[in-house]
């Protein structure tokens, strides 16, 4: 793969978004349009508590 190629493939990665910005590699609205886009996955998170202990399953231990 050239660089060229691996650069556009990082153009929305989150660990080069400042520089991309900076730079003008991505416009704000590029970025904003490219967030938007993105599915919704907050079903996938698994809440838990400091203790570590998984939050849903103390909470349903509870009850």
């Amino acid at each position: 793969m050239s660089l060229a190629q691996a650069n556009k493939n990082l153009k929305f990665d989150k660990r080069m978004t400042e520089r991309n910005l900076t730079v003008g590699e991505v416009s704000k609205e590029e970025w904003q349009k490219h967030l938007e886009q993105l599915p919704d996955l907050s079903h996938n998170v698994e809440k838990f508590t400091i203790d570590g202990k998984n939050a849903s399953a103390s909470t349903e231990e509870s009850h």
